[in-house]
């Protein structure tokens, strides 16, 4: 069996789909999994094992793009989705141009993921709809669609990847402020950490951040003592994260890697919605207020202490 899985979106979004993909290869061992993404979060997919092609697209550049080669572009993906005579397609994004792609790749089993209060081109599908639900985690969600159960663990794999247990990696950068804790709060946590639990720091954010990542450095105490790193792909990203003993972030895609590596996370929330997208590991843990910045820095030293010693007792293991 040939089975295409789509999904572009964030990456966020794609590392949350990641696990409901594994149950799906766990249901059917035998088939040969494609996944269909976005370009940006192609890289994330290919270090999935259970995952046997990727299809990156650059869904950006068709829609915004000059008319011609976007019709030349398009056409040629559905070129290469009819190629591939697949047997079952699965549309986990469910805008318009997706849901017709399901239809032209004329598997003889299509099924889509309905989204709450969003067109749905049921002529596209033979299978019943999957309806969104906003109360249950957007993993749950997924997971709900391929009939698996909730799960969670590394679904990454990175070669060689060897885990510090002294290193602490913050997360301080977000796509837009009103995720960003303050620099100040972030410092405060890592001179704790290099003064209480010995750790060694390191500072990451996307090389547009660096400026916040250079401000949590400057505000901290042992400045000379804490790593930065702000243009790191997305491979090195998540071999970053995987390295950590724990990982602290802001609402943000690479928030979702330390989950999928295994790696403890304390996800800073503001307008966002934990419900759905707090991070999944089963030591994971999370902190919400809004603004932002009424998030209390004793609060989240108190979590780092406690994840702390329990990542501590897990590597011991």
């Amino acid at each position: 069996m040939k089975i295409l899985a789509i999904r572009f979106a964030r990456l966020g979004d794609v590392l949350l789909l990641l696990p409901a993909l594994r149950s799906l290869k766990e249901k059917f061992p035998d088939s040969q999994l494609v996944f269909l993404t976005g370009h940006r979060c192609a890289p994330v997919a290919q270090m999935c094992s259970f995952i046997d092609q990727v299809i990156s697209v650059d869904r950006i550049a068709m829609r915004d793009g000059p008319l011609l080669k976007a019709i030349r572009d398009m056409t040629a993906l559905v070129k290469t989705v009819r190629k591939g005579r697949f047997d079952f397609v699965i549309d986990f994004h469910s805008f318009r141009e997706t849901n017709l792609l399901t239809w032209f790749s004329g598997a003889p089993k299509r099924l889509g993921l309905k989204r709450h209060q969003a067109a749905y081109w049921s002529f596209c599908f033979n299978q019943p709809p999957v309806f969104e639900d906003k109360s249950i985690h957007v993993a749950d969600m997924f997971q709900r669609v391929v009939g698996g159960n909730r799960s969670s663990g590394r679904v990454l794999t990175i070669p060689g990847a060897a885990q510090d247990p002294k290193k602490l990696v913050l997360y301080v950068d977000a796509p837009v402020a009103d995720r960003v804790w303050p620099a100040e709060g972030f410092a405060a946590v890592a001179d704790f950490a290099v003064e209480r639990l010995n750790a060694d720091v390191l500072i990451i954010s996307s090389p547009e951040g660096a400026s916040r990542a250079l401000k949590v450095r400057d505000a901290s105490v042992h400045s000379r003592r804490l790593g930065v790193n702000t243009n790191l792909s997305l491979p090195d990203l998540a071999a970053t994260i995987a390295s950590a003993r724990l990982l602290v972030s802001n609402d943000t895609g690479p928030m979702h890697i330390g989950p999928a590596v295994g790696v403890p996370t304390l996800g800073l929330f503001s307008v966002g919605y934990p419900e759905h997208f707090r991070p999944i590991g089963p030591n994971d843990r999370y902190l919400r207020a809004n603004p932002i910045e009424k998030i209390e820095t004793r609060d989240v030293i108190a979590n780092v202490e406690e994840m702390w010693v329990m990542a501590g007792r897990d590597l011991r293991r």
